[in-house]
């Protein structure tokens, strides 16, 4: 199987080992590029010890010779955006549980913001590498009574700060729930800030009753429906399109296994390094597949330096 992304996507670096090689070949070799490439089995797993020759990449269609294939190791920038509207209420407990986590599995080596999105965007733990700040910060999450989510105005301005600091290996993760949203950026909007920062965005949305919370706003019908309808986009297609995943859980017991599954892809991705020839015009879709049927695989290139 294969995924797609456009030109501005983005991976992460490898391990101290694979960036001197890799340095040492887009040095020898101006065209190199680089993609951070997920390969799961049927039932969902990561696979390990795929070499060159187990990866086809293609750009808009034509085969690319990969040039070697290594861990893609740390060096992250990562932001989790949560939900604390009163849709959260029920399930901030197992949010907690879910974001210590992650947090267990991926402080090591990589940088961390903590945001919650019930009511306007608020960052609660800046980016860091501290594991017990980021812990203090969990412990801090409570759902606002009376409030709608605004995920994707979270997104945007997530977004919009990793373009700012030029955030070189940006990841997002999204927990959220199927409340009322209010947020004023589109979903068209949304979804061209992915492309161009060239994050990959994981997404775990939580079923709820929208309609069992009242909210301080008035909302028509169609307003609400409109507003679902922008939330579902953003859900479909940013984590697709960007190499990352969208989960849609029942319950919120599922939450701390569905992020340990998401620490379990990150800390088992690849770093693949592929030649591409000269031209003036980049490539409109990249591909990634992997040689065996049963394997699917989720790419997200690196941006050239």
């Amino acid at each position: 199987m294969q995924s797609s992304r456009g030109v501005s996507a983005i991976c992460l670096i490898g391990s101290i080992c694979l960036i001197f090689v890799a340095s040492v070949d887009l040095h020898g070799q101006s065209n190199a590029r680089q993609m951070l490439v997920t390969v799961l089995d049927d039932d969902g797993s990561p696979v390990g010890g795929l070499g060159p020759t187990d990866f086809v990449i293609r750009e808009d269609g034509n085969a690319r010779e990969v040039l070697s294939v290594g861990p893609a190791g740390a060096g992250r920038q990562i932001a989790l955006l949560v939900d604390t509207s009163e849709a959260a209420t029920g399930a901030l407990f197992d949010f907690r549980n879910g974001l210590k986590t992650f947090v267990d599995g991926m402080s090591e080596g990589n940088e961390i913001s903590l945001i919650t999105f019930g009511g306007p965007p608020r960052i609660l733990v800046k980016s860091t590498t501290s594991a017990v700040r980021l812990a203090d910060g969990i412990e801090d999450l409570f759902a606002l009574p009376g409030q709608a989510a605004y995920m994707l105005d979270a997104l945007d301005q997530t977004l919009e700060g990793f373009a700012r600091r030029e955030v070189p290996r940006p990841l997002i993760v999204v927990l959220t729930t199927e409340g009322i949203d209010y947020s004023n950026r589109s979903a068209h909007l949304v979804l061209e800030r992915i492309d161009e920062s060239a994050a990959a965005v994981y997404t775990l949305s939580l079923r709820v009753d929208r309609n069992a919370f009242a909210t301080s706003r008035v909302i028509s019908a169609l307003e609400l429906r409109n507003q679902e309808i922008e939330r579902e986009l953003v859900l479909a297609r940013g984590p697709g399109n960007s190499g990352g995943r969208h989960r849609d859980l029942l319950v919120s017991l599922a939450i701390g296994r569905a992020m340990q599954e998401i620490v379990g892809e990150l800390r088992n991705q690849y770093l693949v390094v592929y030649s591409r020839p000269d031209s003036l015009i980049p490539p409109e879709e990249i591909t990634v597949n992997v040689e065996q049927q049963s394997l699917t695989a989720r790419g997200t290139p690196l941006r050239p330096e």
